[in-house]
């Protein structure tokens, strides 16, 4: 005859984990001259939340909800252990079970120690399992929507809900010479057990007799080793099983039992030989028959009490109350805590074995809280001093994203993850200051494999996309973090702030008083670095690099006192093609500036104040070699007279006429002085100062 687990059922509602009780059951407990609203009021009062209520066979059952830090609660004892100690009645105490340990005796093996930490056996023979259950275990089970299987197995599943233990019985004839091995499964295979065939997979935690499986521990037994009415002899088990792993196999097998989820939550280790005691002698008593003398208790690191130093003034500092030694006490010591004075200022609590979840000093503050009552602590906001100490990093990207928008720039925000052969598609050296190879080590796929050292490939998709759908004239940024390996750090790697923009296509298109387009160019690109790097007080120079996925010579590293903070150069859209959906819809030129916004914590800040006296701006047109950065001639300028507010290049060109790698360059020039309006007498002065100065040094040469 099949019968049914001693697991018995869970019961979820709205994905809240619900304990159902039984009235009656808790008056044994708590008294018969408690009435149901006394009990609904101290448990309410206590933090715990119902869910309904309904009359079965003249019993109340009621669902409580129960939190993950509570698994005391999952049983009636535990409840009646709250109510007694909110009235400061003696707690109900669980006698201890006398046995002889003989562990040779039996043929049971650990083969993982991790898997189970303390597996308890007695055995039970000359049992009589053809009678009734007895009444008043029948009529509770059923009040809580237990099915009823044998006299043995109610009774376990009796003694679960009653106490919070669960168990499970084996008929010792059906084992391998009462043989049973705790270990993981080696394989996955099909498991026949109670309730149909499970999908067993390789690491779940099994209890097997011989070449047997006869449970999938703490979740669900297999029907071949079962105790039906035929049993006579039994081998009764209490465990404590690894909770995640039973957690893991029971979600994979969609089996929630209420073991099960007490197995999750974490049982009482101290306790599990007592209840197992109990329900042997429960059993005996119904069933006549007898414990065998000797009993097996795996039990090889014996659970020491967990001790917690209070601190009083943390504890009235957090709850803004202003409680007392002996108070704070009073409470810990009615639930069940043993308090040991250290000082003026410290106790010593010692937690009791079933509130297994007290580990911590602001754990036993909110069971402080919860006994002294919610509604009795002050409603007023404590007094507490605030430094406050700006984050330079924060406050250089905040001025980043309002010059870029201010620049007509979108922000976008993208994936730290790119793909893995980036750093080999781009034919990045590891010489470069964008080369990196921090890998993850179980990425979703290949696309997001690699911390991003550089924003290009990131800008560059959010491009190709907006081209994709029509967009094409578009100016992006991105601030964010690159990775970059690091083994002085604990981590192995470092992060750092990265601000990257870039352009494509049309920035003014033509129209009134403008005959055609205008595109973005790489001086555009270059007068924003410019902004941006006057705006952060810092100048910089730029050194030729050698970056692949640029157009040839069109790549520069971005210099600040000697260190290279970022690169900018126009893009070699052919370079990402195996990297990039859609980048080949691109038809214009692409040009791409990145720095590292962590580097400019240390500038020197330049306050500039708006004059009261007019600027004048004048257009200079120098022809000179392509080999001399137009920065370089700007600074010249720059450096010329303290009226000199800007020198912007603003148009470029080359004609046939010109000599061999020259190009012409428009420079606007605009003056203006703090103390009185300029003259053109002033200005032609400095104006032959910075001439002079460019054709020495750069042969610049003013043209026209």
């Amino acid at each position: 005859m099949k019968t049914t687990s001693a697991f018995g059922s869970s019961f979820k509602r709205g994905g809240v984990q619900m304990f159902k009780f039984s009235m009656n059951w808790l008056k044994d407990y708590c008294g018969k001259s408690m009435t149901a609203e006394e009990i609904f009021s101290i448990l309410n009062l206590q933090g715990f939340e119902f869910q309904g209520s309904e009359n079965v066979c003249g019993d109340l059952v009621t669902a409580i909800e129960v939190k993950a830090n509570r698994p005391d609660m999952l049983c009636h004892s535990g409840i009646a252990r709250e109510i007694k100690a909110f009235k400061n009645e003696p707690l109900p105490l669980i006698p201890k079970f006398a046995s002889k340990i003989n562990n040779e005796k039996f043929r049971i093996e650990i083969k993982d120690e991790t898997a189970c930490k303390r597996f308890s056996i007695l055995k039970l023979k000359n049992i009589n399992n053809k009678g009734e259950t007895p009444e008043h275990i029948r009529l509770r089970l059923e009040a809580l929507g237990i099915n009823l299987v044998n006299p043995v197995v109610d009774i376990i599943n009796y003694v679960m809900f009653d106490l919070g233990q669960p168990m499970h019985c084996y008929d010792a004839k059906k084992l391998n010479g009462e043989q049973l091995e705790i270990k993981r499964a080696e394989n996955d295979f099909k498991l026949e057990t109670l309730n149909g065939e499970a999908e067993v997979k390789k690491g779940d935690i099994l209890i097997s007799s011989g070449e047997e499986t006869v449970c999938v521990a703490g979740i669900i037994g297999a029907d071949i080793a079962s105790v039906s009415h035929e049993s006579t002899e039994i081998l009764l088990e209490a465990a404590v099983f690894d909770e995640v792993s039973v957690r893991l196999t029971s979600r994979r097998l969609k089996i929630s039992t209420p073991s099960s989820f007490r197995f999750e939550r974490g049982v009482n280790i101290q306790n599990s030989f007592d209840i197992l005691g109990i329900c042997a002698k429960m059993i005996t008593e119904v069933c006549g028959g007898e414990i065998c003398e000797e009993g097996f208790d795996y039990y090889p690191e014996v659970k020491e009490p967990t001790i917690v130093k209070l601190s009083l003034k943390d504890t009235n500092l957090l709850l803004g109350t202003s409680l007392e030694a002996g108070q704070v006490t009073e409470y810990l010591e009615r639930y069940g805590f043993a308090c040991k004075s250290l000082n003026e200022n410290e106790i010593s609590v010692t937690v009791p074995a079933y509130r297994i979840t007290v580990n911590r000093e602001v754990e036993l503050i909110g069971e402080i809280a919860r006994i002294h009552g919610y509604d009795n602590i002050p409603e007023i906001m404590p007094k507490i001093q605030i430094s406050y100490q700006k984050n330079q990093i924060w406050a250089n990207r905040d001025k980043l994203r309002s010059l870029l928008l201010k620049l007509g720039f979108a922000e976008t925000i993208n994936y730290s993850f790119i793909p893995g052969n980036t750093m080999e598609a781009l034919e990045i050296k590891e010489s470069d200051i964008i080369y990196s190879d921090v890998t993850l080590q179980n990425p979703i796929s290949q696309a997001y494999s690699l911390m991003r050292p550089t924003m290009v490939y990131s800008l560059l998709n959010c491009l190709a996309y907006n081209y994709s759908v029509k967009n094409s004239d578009i100016a992006l940024f991105e601030l964010g973090r690159t990775y970059f390996k690091d083994k002085s750090l604990d981590t192995g790697c470092k992060e750092l702030g990265t601000c990257g923009f870039m352009m494509t296509g049309v920035k003014s298109p033509k129209g009134w008083g403008q005959a055609k387009d205008i595109k973005y160019d790489f001086y555009d690109l270059l007068s924003y670095l410019d902004v941006i790097m006057d705006n952060f007080g810092q100048k910089f120079t730029l050194e030729k690099a050698d970056y692949k996925f640029c157009k040839e010579k069109a790549a520069y590293e971005i210099v600040v006192n000697g260190e290279k903070i970022g690169f900018i150069g126009q893009v070699n859209k052919q370079k990402f093609e195996p990297l990039v959906k859609n980048v080949k819809l691109i038809r214009d030129e692409i040009f791409y500036c990145e720095i590292r916004f962590d580097s400019l914590i240390s500038a020197d800040k330049k306050l500039k104040f708006e004059s009261k006296y007019p600027p004048v701006k004048r257009l200079y047109n120098l022809l000179h070699s392509k080999d001399v950065s137009s920065k370089e001639i700007s600074d010249a300028i720059m450096a010329s007279s303290e009226v000199v507010r800007s020198a912007e290049v603003k148009d470029v060109y080359i004609d046939k006429n010109m000599p061999e790698d020259t190009h012409a360059v428009l420079y606007e020039v605009t003056y203006c002085s703090q103390t009185a309006t300029l003259t053109t007498e002033e200005i032609e002065k400095i104006e032959a100062s910075f001439i002079n100065l460019v054709k020495e040094k750069y042969n610049a040469v003013l043209k026209g």
